[in-house]
């Protein structure tokens, strides 16, 4: 425990520095989403139905887009401990007295920082062209995307430690984020889809994610969904951190 706060600290460090130094990273990590804005934003000005009035189609979306991003964002970070377990370097770290839930917890927090710039980016953007949201619920809203990514992005260490394989990871990420994206209102309101695609919905914890940011954006804190949103990405963000973590100490390497 003693070392478990410096470790993080270098561990951090390095794996941030290791990510910005990528220029492919920059050009599509920070231009995807603001692609996503620009060429989907505007078709979305005139969509009209249950949930949807006149001139706030942008304001529900531009909320789920940021859900998209901390989903994307993170679920794919297991391919980047694959690469590590190939090219040796997480076995040069095995060998050395690192905490193995600090080397998590650095990773962790590098991929909390990485979307967090993708999401300011995104909000400036979409600010640019139009976006008015509540200040303060957006400030909230960043750490609901934080939240979204430690859950993400835990349970990607976790599978690759468990699988081993980058095809069959990329694979049961796509199987797993497909349903995750397809039945939460990211793009468009539940409201508009079908009572028994609704209810499917409510068995998504992306769902209530993205209702909460909506609800947080327009300064609603009134609405309850803004605390079951927190409760349920919260609470399996420990679950996963915590399955995640017990790998990491039956050992990175074997």
């Amino acid at each position: 425990m003693n070392t478990l706060l410096p470790d993080t600290r270098a561990l951090y460090r390095f794996a941030l520095h290791e990510a910005v130094s990528n220029r492919t990273w920059i050009v599509l990590g920070l231009g995807q989403p603001v692609m996503w804005l620009v060429l989907f934003g505007p078709l979305v000005r005139s969509v009209t139905g249950p949930g949807v009035s006149s001139g706030n189609q942008f304001m529900l979306f531009v909320p789920g887009l940021l859900m998209m991003v901390a989903l994307f964002g993170s679920t794919f970070m297991g391919l980047t401990l694959l690469a590590d377990l190939r090219t040796g370097v997480l076995e040069r770290l095995a060998a050395t007295p690192v905490s193995r839930v600090g080397l998590l917890s650095g990773w962790l927090l590098r991929d909390v920082t990485l979307l967090t710039a993708q999401a300011l980016l995104l909000l400036a953007v979409a600010m640019a062209m139009g976006l008015r949201a509540h200040l303060g619920g957006t400030a909230m809203t960043l750490v609901l995307v934080a939240l979204v990514g430690v859950l993400g992005a835990s349970t990607s260490y976790g599978l690759a430690l468990v699988l081993r394989d980058e095809n069959t990871l990329a694979s049961t990420v796509n199987i797993l984020t497909m349903p995750l994206t397809l039945v939460s209102g990211l793009l468009l309101p539940v409201t508009l889809a079908p009572g028994w695609l609704q209810a499917m919905a409510k068995v998504n914890p992306l769902y209530y994610a993205v209702e909460a940011a909506r609800s947080l954006m327009a300064g609603q804190f009134h609405d309850t969904a803004i605390p079951v949103g927190f409760a349920v990405v919260g609470g399996l963000a420990v679950l996963t951190v915590s399955w995640a973590a017990s790998l990491f100490r039956k050992g990175v390497v074997r």
